[in-house]
């Protein structure tokens, strides 16, 4: 007998699951820009959060900071590659990446 198990967000992950390359290309190449720009920009030390919150600031290495960040978005983007009917690797890609222009908001002065 036949499972007819629906599955949820069909439409998307057909369409995830269509255009995988370009997608991974895409946030791969954005977030080795945005590392790029920081590795460039930023101070030695920097911090992860904005300093006008009010909240003691934590200082760290940028190298450790942007190489954390673009390990992240680079193990997430592969295993959304190997993987692209996960939605929940695409999530975590996408956030990757948000991360590395947050690192980038936070200490250039833009927040």
């Amino acid at each position: 007998m036949a499972s007819n198990k629906r599955e949820r967000f069909r439409e998307q992950k057909d369409f995830l699951q269509k255009h995988r390359n370009w997608i991974v290309y895409f946030i791969v190449l954005l977030a080795l820009l945005g590392s790029l720009i920081g590795w460039k920009l930023l101070p030695d030390q920097v911090s992860v959060q904005v300093a006008s919150s009010g909240v003691d600031v934590i200082r760290r290495p940028k190298n450790v900071m942007l190489l954390v960040h673009l390990g992240m978005t680079g193990a997430f983007c592969a295993l959304f590659w190997r993987w692209p009917r996960e939605i929940a690797y695409f999530v975590g890609a996408v956030v990757s990446l948000l991360l590395v222009f947050n690192l980038l908001a936070a200490n250039l002065g833009v927040a």
